[in-house]
Protein backbone atom coordinates (compact mmCIF):
# COMPACT_ATOMS: atom_id res chain seq x y z
CA UNK A 1 0.00 0.00 0.00
CA UNK A 2 1.65 3.32 -1.29
CA UNK A 3 0.89 6.15 1.07
CA UNK A 4 0.75 9.77 -0.09
CA UNK A 5 2.10 12.24 2.07
CA UNK A 6 0.31 15.04 0.31
CA UNK A 7 -3.33 13.47 0.57
CA UNK A 8 -5.64 15.21 2.60
CA UNK A 9 -6.64 12.66 4.92
CA UNK A 10 -3.09 11.73 5.51
CA UNK A 11 -2.19 14.99 6.37
CA UNK A 12 -5.43 15.70 9.03
CA UNK A 13 -4.29 11.83 10.37
CA UNK A 14 -0.76 13.17 10.98
CA UNK A 15 -1.49 16.65 12.11
CA UNK A 16 -3.63 15.01 15.09
CA UNK A 17 -1.16 11.95 15.41
CA UNK A 18 1.61 14.93 16.13
CA UNK A 19 -1.20 16.90 18.58
CA UNK A 20 -1.10 13.54 20.79
CA UNK A 21 2.69 13.46 20.67
CA UNK A 22 3.56 17.55 21.46
CA UNK A 23 0.36 19.00 23.71
CA UNK A 24 -0.46 15.76 25.81
CA UNK A 25 3.16 15.60 27.38
CA UNK A 26 4.02 18.91 27.34
CA UNK A 27 0.59 19.67 29.27
CA UNK A 28 1.62 17.05 32.06
CA UNK A 29 4.92 18.30 32.19
CA UNK A 30 3.66 21.58 32.56
CA UNK A 31 0.90 21.04 35.39
CA UNK A 32 3.66 18.67 38.03
CA UNK A 33 6.65 20.88 37.54
CA UNK A 34 5.45 23.60 40.01
CA UNK A 35 5.43 20.70 42.57
CA UNK A 36 8.83 19.09 41.47
CA UNK A 37 9.87 22.69 41.40
CA UNK A 38 8.82 23.34 45.25
CA UNK A 39 10.24 19.56 46.49
CA UNK A 40 13.33 20.48 44.90
CA UNK A 41 13.73 24.05 46.10
CA UNK A 42 13.44 23.25 49.57
CA UNK A 43 15.99 19.95 49.23
CA UNK A 44 18.09 23.08 47.53
CA UNK A 45 17.81 25.18 50.74
CA UNK A 46 18.46 22.29 53.56
CA UNK A 47 21.45 21.44 51.45
CA UNK A 48 22.47 24.79 51.87
CA UNK A 49 21.64 25.78 55.38
CA UNK A 50 23.75 22.34 56.10
CA UNK A 51 26.76 23.86 54.17
CA UNK A 52 26.74 27.26 56.03
CA UNK A 53 26.45 25.59 59.43
CA UNK A 54 29.33 23.45 58.37
CA UNK A 55 31.59 26.60 56.91
CA UNK A 56 31.02 28.27 60.34
CA UNK A 57 31.90 25.45 62.51
CA UNK A 58 35.16 24.62 60.68
CA UNK A 59 35.91 28.34 60.91
CA UNK A 60 35.22 27.85 64.29
CA UNK A 61 37.73 24.78 64.64
CA UNK A 62 40.55 26.86 62.09
CA UNK A 63 40.18 29.45 64.84
CA UNK A 64 40.61 27.10 67.94
CA UNK A 65 43.99 25.31 66.22
CA UNK A 66 45.23 28.70 65.67
CA UNK A 67 44.41 29.90 69.56
CA UNK A 68 45.38 26.34 70.91
CA UNK A 69 49.19 27.84 72.20
CA UNK A 70 47.35 30.78 73.40
CA UNK A 71 44.72 29.31 75.31
CA UNK A 72 46.80 26.31 76.79
CA UNK A 73 49.29 29.10 77.85
CA UNK A 74 46.17 30.75 79.72
CA UNK A 75 45.08 27.74 81.05
CA UNK A 76 48.44 27.24 82.74
CA UNK A 77 48.62 30.27 84.26
CA UNK A 78 44.84 30.29 85.75
CA UNK A 79 45.62 26.46 87.18
CA UNK A 80 49.26 27.72 88.47
CA UNK A 81 47.04 30.84 90.37
CA UNK A 82 44.70 28.10 91.58
CA UNK A 83 46.72 25.66 93.37
CA UNK A 84 48.24 29.00 95.06
CA UNK A 85 44.48 29.34 96.16
CA UNK A 86 44.27 26.25 97.17
CA UNK A 87 47.34 26.71 99.28
CA UNK A 88 46.07 30.23 100.85
CA UNK A 89 42.57 28.85 101.29
CA UNK A 90 42.70 25.22 103.22
CA UNK A 91 39.22 23.19 102.33
CA UNK A 92 37.25 22.63 105.62
CA UNK A 93 38.63 19.48 106.61
CA UNK A 94 42.28 21.32 106.61
CA UNK A 95 40.77 23.87 109.47
CA UNK A 96 42.25 21.55 112.56
CA UNK A 97 45.43 21.44 111.13
CA UNK A 98 45.52 25.34 110.32
CA UNK A 99 44.11 25.85 114.23
CA UNK A 100 47.11 23.69 115.49
CA UNK A 101 49.04 25.84 114.45
CA UNK A 102 47.77 29.09 115.44
CA UNK A 103 47.86 27.18 118.73
CA UNK A 104 51.62 26.49 118.30
CA UNK A 105 52.06 30.39 117.31
CA UNK A 106 50.50 30.84 120.87
CA UNK A 107 52.63 28.56 122.45
CA UNK A 108 56.09 29.51 120.95
CA UNK A 109 55.05 33.11 121.38
CA UNK A 110 54.47 32.37 125.37
CA UNK A 111 51.26 33.56 125.38
CA UNK A 112 47.79 31.71 126.76
CA UNK A 113 44.80 31.16 125.04
CA UNK A 114 41.29 31.84 127.22
CA UNK A 115 38.89 31.86 125.53
CA UNK A 116 38.40 30.33 121.71
CA UNK A 117 35.04 30.37 120.22
CA UNK A 118 34.41 29.61 116.21
CA UNK A 119 31.34 31.82 115.08
CA UNK A 120 29.12 30.96 112.24
CA UNK A 121 30.73 30.32 109.23
CA UNK A 122 29.79 33.41 106.52
CA UNK A 123 29.81 31.89 102.40
CA UNK A 124 30.64 34.55 99.82
CA UNK A 125 30.43 32.21 96.76
CA UNK A 126 33.69 29.96 96.62
CA UNK A 127 34.66 30.58 99.77
CA UNK A 128 33.90 31.03 103.36
CA UNK A 129 34.85 33.05 105.92
CA UNK A 130 35.29 31.39 109.35
CA UNK A 131 35.78 34.09 111.97
CA UNK A 132 36.77 32.87 115.62
CA UNK A 133 36.45 34.91 118.92
CA UNK A 134 40.10 34.96 120.97
CA UNK A 135 41.41 36.31 123.94
CA UNK A 136 44.92 35.97 125.05
CA UNK A 137 47.18 36.95 127.95
CA UNK A 138 50.68 37.90 128.19
CA UNK A 139 52.91 40.52 127.88
CA UNK A 140 53.07 43.10 125.10
CA UNK A 141 56.35 41.81 123.34
CA UNK A 142 54.91 38.37 123.58
CA UNK A 143 51.58 38.99 121.87
CA UNK A 144 53.49 40.94 119.37
CA UNK A 145 55.21 38.10 118.87
CA UNK A 146 52.06 35.98 118.30
CA UNK A 147 50.22 38.37 116.14
CA UNK A 148 53.46 38.48 113.89
CA UNK A 149 53.08 34.94 113.45
CA UNK A 150 49.85 34.71 112.37
CA UNK A 151 50.88 36.88 109.66
CA UNK A 152 53.48 34.56 108.54
CA UNK A 153 51.46 31.60 108.39
CA UNK A 154 51.48 29.63 105.03
CA UNK A 155 47.69 30.21 105.24
CA UNK A 156 45.00 33.42 105.17
CA UNK A 157 44.47 34.58 108.83
CA UNK A 158 43.25 38.31 109.00
CA UNK A 159 42.97 39.80 112.70
CA UNK A 160 40.45 42.15 113.16
CA UNK A 161 38.41 43.95 116.55
CA UNK A 162 41.76 43.94 118.26
CA UNK A 163 41.43 45.22 121.60
CA UNK A 164 44.25 45.18 124.52
CA UNK A 165 43.84 46.30 128.06
CA UNK A 166 45.73 45.72 131.25
CA UNK A 167 45.46 43.31 133.72
CA UNK A 168 44.10 44.26 137.32
CA UNK A 169 46.89 43.41 139.10
CA UNK A 170 50.43 43.77 137.17
CA UNK A 171 52.73 43.51 140.08
CA UNK A 172 51.42 40.03 141.07
CA UNK A 173 50.36 38.70 137.31
CA UNK A 174 53.49 38.62 134.82
CA UNK A 175 50.51 38.58 132.38
CA UNK A 176 50.52 42.18 131.87
CA UNK A 177 48.27 42.59 128.52
CA UNK A 178 44.62 40.57 127.69
CA UNK A 179 43.95 40.87 124.09
CA UNK A 180 40.61 39.95 122.55
CA UNK A 181 40.62 39.83 118.91
CA UNK A 182 38.93 37.93 115.69
CA UNK A 183 40.51 35.60 113.67
CA UNK A 184 38.99 34.77 110.38
CA UNK A 185 39.65 31.85 108.04
CA UNK A 186 39.31 31.38 105.17
CA UNK A 187 38.27 27.91 103.84
CA UNK A 188 37.07 26.67 99.76
CA UNK A 189 33.89 25.49 99.59
CA UNK A 190 31.29 25.28 102.65
CA UNK A 191 32.18 26.45 106.02
CA UNK A 192 33.43 23.68 108.50
CA UNK A 193 30.33 22.97 111.08
CA UNK A 194 30.19 25.27 114.11
CA UNK A 195 31.75 23.66 117.13
CA UNK A 196 30.42 24.66 120.84
CA UNK A 197 31.46 27.52 122.11
CA UNK A 198 34.27 27.39 124.62
CA UNK A 199 34.12 30.04 127.42
CA UNK A 200 36.85 31.62 129.68
CA UNK A 201 37.91 29.19 132.35
CA UNK A 202 37.03 25.75 130.92
CA UNK A 203 40.06 23.52 129.71
CA UNK A 204 43.24 24.94 130.50
CA UNK A 205 43.18 28.07 128.58
CA UNK A 206 44.61 26.87 125.39
CA UNK A 207 43.61 26.41 122.28
CA UNK A 208 44.60 22.63 122.14
CA UNK A 209 42.33 22.15 125.21
CA UNK A 210 39.38 23.67 123.75
CA UNK A 211 40.05 21.60 120.21
CA UNK A 212 39.95 18.49 122.00
CA UNK A 213 36.69 19.44 124.18
CA UNK A 214 35.13 20.51 120.80
CA UNK A 215 37.02 16.68 119.24
CA UNK A 216 35.16 14.93 121.85
CA UNK A 217 31.43 16.57 120.80
CA UNK A 218 32.44 15.66 116.98
CA UNK A 219 35.17 12.96 116.74
CA UNK A 220 37.27 13.13 114.03
CA UNK A 221 36.90 16.72 113.73
CA UNK A 222 39.63 18.31 115.39
CA UNK A 223 42.47 14.71 115.54
CA UNK A 224 45.23 15.47 115.92
CA UNK A 225 45.02 19.23 117.91
CA UNK A 226 46.85 17.98 121.03
CA UNK A 227 50.03 18.92 121.85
Amino acid sequence: MTIDVKDPKFLRWAGAVLVVLVVVPTYFLSASYPFTYSARKQVVQELDAKHQKLSRDLEKARLLVRNLDRVEQEYAILHEQWQVAQTLLPDENQMPDLLRKVTAAGQQSGIEFTLFRPQTPTPKGFYADNPIEVSVEGGYHQTGIFLSRLANLDRIVNVSQLKLRGTEDQDKNPRTVKTSMILTAYTLGPGPAVADPVNEGQGDGTLASNQNQQTAAKPGAAAGAKH
